[in-house]
């Protein structure tokens, strides 16, 4: 039923697949569509041109990102990793997003465990001003803010979810909503696609750590995760630092929020935090890991 196949992954055997990249068949933006400007004197818009994909995680229906392995989640990173860089090395312009939408509140219509890569022509708004607020604190900190706060976090540990060598996990300081998590490198780094085999394992470690946990300590909720990565390809810029973030759909944005941009978050970071340690790895139910 696939309309085509474009990248795979296949098994250390050879006779099957781990990851498997497909188009989406119902694609909100397409290659061929027009992407000049055009305007009325009062509006303006553009045509819907970019690139939009779906990565099937696994062959196994009902093995979700909480239940996975270290290695089987390895295997989606390396499949993030290819087609990013796909992307970004066949078109300059385009801005590949890679994210998950786990359960029907997050926007995730499959229930098979999957992910999505967008690539898109235009930057995105909160990208941009994320970026521009970066700018303005390593110009007060004289220092990349990021590595600050994981700096705060790991020395404070009230928020603190997860640590490994490479990764810390952590409930941000203003979490929007409740039980959010960050995870980010300990070592300086902007950009997503330099990881190397070590790392993309300590991540694939956090990424076990924080949906696991997540899933056990608050009855799987629905959520979004997503790559936040720095907008110029290969950036080396000393205020920006790449992410991975998971936003629970635990609240919903009701008038208030909707209408000032301010949320609402009733459920403290530090509680949140305490509850998310406290899952036992037992409590995990996840494959054995490579040996």
């Amino acid at each position: 039923m696939l309309p085509d196949i474009l990248w795979e992954l296949g098994d250390s055997d050879g006779d099957s697949w781990r990851t498997r990249v497909v188009p989406n068949k119902y694609p909100a933006i397409t290659p061929d569509a027009p992407s000049d400007e055009r305007s009325n004197g009062l509006y303006r818009s553009r045509g819907g041109r970019g690139h939009q994909e779906v990565i099937i995680d696994t062959p196994y229906h009902y093995q979700t990102m909480a239940h996975m392995s270290v290695d089987t989640i390895d295997a989606v990173l390396q499949t993030y990793l290819a087609r990013y860089h796909h992307y970004r090395r066949a078109d300059g312009s385009l801005f590949p997003h890679l994210f998950r939408n786990h359960g029907a509140d997050a926007g995730g219509s499959l229930p098979h465990p999957h992910s999505q890569l967008i690539a898109t022509p235009l930057p995105p708004p909160n990208l941009q001003r994320e970026e521009a607020q970066a700018k303005e604190r390593y110009r007060e900190m004289e220092r990349c803010p990021y590595c600050a706060i994981i700096d705060k976090e790991l020395q404070a540990e009230t928020r603190l979810v997860f640590a490994n060598d490479e990764f810390a996990v952590f409930v941000p300081y203003a979490a929007p909503v409740p039980c959010a998590q960050w995870i980010l490198p300990r070592t300086h780094e902007a950009e997503f696609g330099r990881l190397d085999a070590t790392q993309r394992w300590a991540l694939a470690e956090a990424l076990r750590e924080a949906t696991g946990r997540l899933h056990h300590a608050f009855g799987d909720p629905d959520y979004n995760l997503f790559v936040r990565t720095a907008l110029d390809y290969e950036s080396d810029a000393p205020h920006l630092h790449w992410s991975i973030r998971i936003h629970p759909r635990t609240t919903m944005q009701a008038g208030f929020e909707l209408s000032t941009g301010l949320q609402i978050n009733p459920s403290l970071p530090e509680r949140d935090a305490e509850m998310l340690r406290a899952v036992s790895l037992e409590a995990l139910g996840v494959e054995a890991d490579r040996s």
